[in-house]
């Protein structure tokens, strides 16, 4: 009789171990979400930085060439 009651007493524990987990498993799967939405909004911003990089290249690059020709124009005139 005894034992039966032990034998009860911890299952009852275990229940409840098992609905703590349970409600852990619920913070952390919400907490994964937040984070899976964070990478994605980082993603779409990475993305966006670099075409505004690959924006900025080609404009860097137009300016060099505009020195190029500015410097060629100029060698043409003052000779």
């Amino acid at each position: 009789m005894e034992n039966e009651k032990r034998i009860v007493e911890l299952l009852a524990e275990s229940l409840l171990k098992f609905d703590e987990m349970i409600d852990e498993q619920k913070i952390t799967n919400k907490r994964l979400e937040k984070v899976e939405s964070e990478i994605i909004k980082l993603n779409l911003q990475t993305g966006e930085n670099s075409r505004a990089i690959f924006k900025l290249a080609d404009e860097v690059e137009k300016i060099a060439d505009l020195h190029e020709r500015v410097n060629r124009l100029e060698k043409t005139v003052y000779k």
